[in-house]
């Protein structure tokens, strides 16, 4: 998915849709809408909210990787 929005962000750059300004919004096709938000010094598109591995759910994923 991170590929599959960052194709989207470009083309919307490319196109002129984008600045990447902080509060602008695009759709990323299956994935939605999408904000750019600001981050330290520059800003980023975040596919989701982060996740946490941790005792309480590792044994779910351990497979996975």
């Amino acid at each position: 998915d991170v590929g599959y929005l960052a194709g989207y962000a470009a083309e919307a750059l490319v196109d002129g849709k984008l600045t990447g300004a902080a509060g602008e919004k695009f759709t990323a096709g299956t994935l939605g809408e999408k904000e750019i938000v600001a981050d330290g010094d520059g800003t980023q598109v975040m596919l989701g909210d982060p996740f946490k591995f941790d005792a309480s759910n590792i044994a779910e994923w351990k497979s996975v990787y």
